[in-house]
């Protein structure tokens, strides 16, 4: 096989001639309508040589935008490189493996909250990639709950306040903040869009909250770095490798890019049963860990089991400590005497969190656990900044939990529903919509800062009640999609 150098004038290859060359032992794929002969090259992919050899003879272009940078594709050996790929010879039942043709999109415009983002979203997203983000634990009632616990919590607002002029800033783990959110860390960013962690990043510098970046994700720390027009402020999620070398190596490259907390994953230690997604035989690795990874067929959360250690203990935070001058938070907090212990042990931080519902179905959401935590913590005269996540979509669930306690709250799936629909302008709009929302119920409430913010705003006698009925909230009733009806 005659080769071309990148660059040089190359020769054209056929879709018949790409496609003779479909087993592992001979292995061609299409990338961005260049061929390439990456059969050497299987052995040495970090997640295993089926996610590629599975595209041998044909096009990988949307598997491959889906986890891994643009500059990925640098680090294939010029002599790999057999030409460009002929369009024109491509078959009509092929035209679905190119990058897919951008549906007309509503003006932004329309969007007013986070559930207009969501609509939007689900109709751009691949079926695989909507089902890993929408996946729960079991019967995925604690996903649920998540969203409904804040429609347990009522307002009180207080009358006669001058609230012309109401102050949205607040601080999170000594970073200054816009408003007391930051865009929590979900994994393989690329997945929904093209624009990833990047246009995560961006969006949420331009609106000046924090954005606490996954281990897990498909841009590089280099690329998020590479967006950042000022100082913004970046927290690194870990995932805990059984490698100690490997968890220092990400950690030191967090911190060569201004990362200033670490948030340790503790509710984790095996991924619960997310059955939407073990549905989807796929098989990914996410671009962030080093080589070893094994890929798994059992759907996204199982391919990334490999880089998560089950046998973490509290002994382990005094490493932790030893090795890195960031900030140390436990995220995945869901009882009171772990939140004493985090803060008996002198951890900075941590996120009252289920895991988005996603680990053991019958898990408290995030905001009960504010109403557990917190009175414990005060009465032990105990110092350590609570966070919280899960089911936030509206700047008075913002208001809700701060009044119980919180410092700032993560947004996770709907800040992805963002991103899915408009990438990085998506973000930025939504988020500043968020902002919006949460300045007006401090103005609605009589509030005008957010040091003022406290229980007296809020009436939450039925907020530990699971059977107790509360009003429906329509928007996220209509775009909830259970599974009988997607079959």
């Amino acid at each position: 096989v005659v080769r071309f150098p990148l660059g040089a004038m190359s020769k054209t290859v056929s879709w018949s001639e790409l496609s003779k060359h479909s087993s592992a032992q001979d292995c061609w794929v299409a990338l961005h309508g260049k061929v390439y002969d990456v059969t050497q090259f299987l052995a040495e992919h970090p997640g295993g040589a089926k996610v590629i050899a599975k595209w041998a003879g044909g096009d990988g272009t949307k598997s491959f935008d889906a986890i891994h940078p643009k500059t990925m594709m640098q680090q294939l050996s010029p002599e790999t490189f057999i030409g460009d790929l002929d369009e024109s010879t491509r078959p009509k039942e092929a035209a679905g493996s190119a990058v897919a043709e951008e549906m007309v999109l509503p003006p932004i415009q329309t969007c007013l909250n986070s559930y207009d983002f969501e609509a939007v979203a689900r109709k751009r997203m691949q079926k695989e990639n909507l089902d890993y983000l929408t996946s729960a634990a079991d019967d995925e009632v604690t996903f649920r709950e998540n969203s409904n616990v804040f429609s347990r919590v009522w307002l009180r607002p207080s009358i006669l306040v001058n609230i012309k002029e109401v102050d949205t800033t607040c601080n999170m783990l000594g970073a200054a903040s816009s408003f007391p959110a930051y865009v929590s860390s979900v994994a393989l960013g690329k997945l929904y869009h093209p624009d990833g962690e990047c246009g995560l990043a961006i969006g949420a510098e331009k609106i000046g909250i924090p954005f606490a970046i996954p281990c897990m994700g498909s841009n590089t720390f280099d690329e998020i770095k590479s967006v950042a027009t000022g100082n913004p402020t970046r927290w690194l999620q870990l995932y805990v490798n059984p490698d100690r070398e490997k968890a220092l190596d990400m950690i030191r490259r967090a911190e060569a890019i201004g990362t200033e907390a670490l948030l340790i994953t503790v509710d984790a230690p095996v991924f619960g049963k997310r059955e939407r997604d073990r549905r989807n035989k796929v098989e990914v690795a996410p671009v962030n860990q080093k080589s070893g990874a094994k890929a798994s067929s059992s759907g996204v959360v199982m391919a990334l089991q490999s880089f998560v250690d089950c046998t973490l203990t509290w002994d382990d935070m005094k490493w932790f400590r030893s090795v890195t001058k960031m900030k140390i938070v436990l995220k995945g907090v869901q009882r009171w005497e772990d939140a004493v212990m985090a803060a008996e042990a002198g951890l900075d931080g941590i996120v009252l969190s289920n895991h988005g519902g996603r680990q053991l179905d019958f898990a408290r959401s995030g905001l009960e656990l504010l109403a557990e935590v917190m009175p414990e913590l005060r009465k032990r005269n105990l110092s350590i900044e609570v966070l919280m996540d899960g089911g936030v979509r509206r700047g008075t669930d913002i208001f809700k939990a701060i009044a119980l306690g919180a410092n700032g709250v993560g947004l996770g799936r709907s800040a992805i529903w963002a991103l899915g629909s408009y990438g990085t302008e998506g973000v930025e709009a939504y988020l500043q919509i968020l902002k919006d929302e949460f300045e007006l119920c401090m103005k609605l409430c009589g509030v005008k800062s957010v040091a003022d913010i406290g229980p007296q705003y809020v009436s939450c006698d039925f907020l530990q009640a699971h059977v107790t009925a509360a009003p429906a909230r329509t928007l996220a009733v209509g775009q909830y999609v259970p599974l009988k009806s997607a079959l």
